[in-house]
């Protein structure tokens, strides 16, 4: 019997279409299971990890908030009756933690501003930008309306692009959203206008153009250091970047 006539066989037979079937299935049923296995990685090192434990027990929306803490206690740069703004704010731990520093029921001058891309829950004493793109024309009026002509004493930022699954890309992305930012923050037609003396805080995953971000934050600030906080995972490419003493 020839290949043609097996063929026309296997196709009134519904053969070929079985097979698709079953090979479609597997293919589904091996996705579906890597994913259980990624689903369940996950869970236990978020049971096991002391920064999600110890967010749950505080109440901050995600462990991130000790990474912020953590550089607080070490360059103090965020104090009571501060002026700050959170740039990348979702879901909110930093803007909680900065609420707590800056004392605002006790300083009637503090005042703690949120802003980012995605929805988030309200925060006591927080005033939040949200569904906001931080380079759009629209979020830069709603900031200046929202600052009301105060300086900023500081500017941080955890924000990040959506990973690519290639580290180069990634760090090209998050290299050119600080840059941005300290445009918006330093540059001839300020956004966000930061003080004489003020502080700016970023992260970026390391890579080549690491040592070029520092040297344009050397051009406004007098002293930049490189942190790896010790909330940051071990195997994580993240690092911030504090500028401080505003030029």
């Amino acid at each position: 019997m020839d290949f043609l006539r097996c063929f026309s066989l296997a196709k009134r037979s519904n053969v070929l279409l079985r097979v698709n079937q079953y090979v479609r299935n597997f293919a589904n049923n091996t996705r579906t299971a890597k994913k259980r296995t990624i689903t369940s990685k996950y869970i236990r090192r978020q049971l096991r990890d002391e920064f999600v434990l110890k967010a749950r027990e505080h109440s901050y929306r995600a462990r991130s908030a000790f990474k912020l803490i953590e550089i607080n206690n070490r360059y103090r740069f965020i104090n009571p009756g501060a002026v700050v703004v959170d740039v990348g704010s979702a879901p909110g731990s930093w803007c909680q933690v900065i609420g707590e520093l800056v004392h605002k029921e006790h300083h009637k001058d503090a005042y703690v501003l949120g802003i980012d891309l995605q929805p988030m829950v309200p925060i006591t004493g927080v005033d939040l930008i949200t569904m906001a793109d931080i380079t759009s024309p629209e979020t830069h009026r709603q900031i200046k309306q929202y600052l009301n002509g105060r300086s900023v004493d500081a500017v941080v930022s955890d924000m990040a692009p959506n990973p690519s699954g290639d580290k180069t890309v990634d760090h090209e992305r998050i290299i050119a959203l600080c840059e941005q930012l300290l445009s918006f923050c330093c540059g001839n037609a300020a956004v966000i206008p930061l003080k004489k003396g003020g502080t700016f805080l970023c992260k970026i995953w390391d890579g080549q153009r690491r040592v070029q971000l520092i040297e344009s934050l050397k051009e406004y600030f007098h002293i930049v250091h490189n942190i790896k906080p010790d909330a940051s995972r071990d195997h994580s490419a993240e690092l911030y970047l504090l500028a401080m003493k505003r030029k």
